[in-house]
């Protein structure tokens, strides 16, 4: 259980509790799916490509486009819908391993009414989370939304 996981993210939390995480999934006994500390490491690591590529050109193959900052807002959905499974003083302790990424985020994102966002992942915002509201200052992303 949670051993795909950084040793320093495993030490923030109990064993009691990295079995709580891991039980309040729908669906406990599928291991193909993630739990909430699944869910917050993805975000982080989605996070940190959407960062890492702002510092490559246009041209580089490897960038994620406008679709994937779109995956990666849906990822952080998933974080908040996984969140509020569980109990409170746990979702608070997932929460703030996750506001690590979202500080990160919004440090090189700014505010967007999210009309291109909105076309781009094909929902209705209404309702959403502040990330849908936020795109990238700079980078290759930058470029794929402009055309929106």
């Amino acid at each position: 259980m949670h051993d795909d996981l950084p040793a320093e993210i495993r030490a923030l939390f109990t064993d009691a509790e990295l079995a709580e995480i891991a039980e309040s999934k729908p669906e406990p006994d599928n291991k193909d799916k993630p739990d909430a500390l699944g869910l917050a490491r993805s975000w982080t690591l989605h996070v940190e490509k959407l960062d890492h590529d702002r510092a490559l050109p246009y041209t580089d193959r490897t960038v994620w486009t406008e679709h994937d900052l779109a995956g990666a807002l849906f990822m952080r959905d998933f974080v908040e819908d996984a969140l509020a499974r569980l109990r409170p003083a746990l979702a608070d302790k997932v929460r703030r391993y996750a506001a690590t990424a979202d500080d990160l985020f919004r440090s090189f994102t700014t505010d967007d009414p999210g009309d291109r966002i909105a076309k781009i992942a094909r929902i209705d915002l209404a309702g959403r989370g502040w990330w849908w509201f936020r795109v990238p200052t700079s980078g290759p992303i930058v470029q794929d939304l402009a055309r929106y």
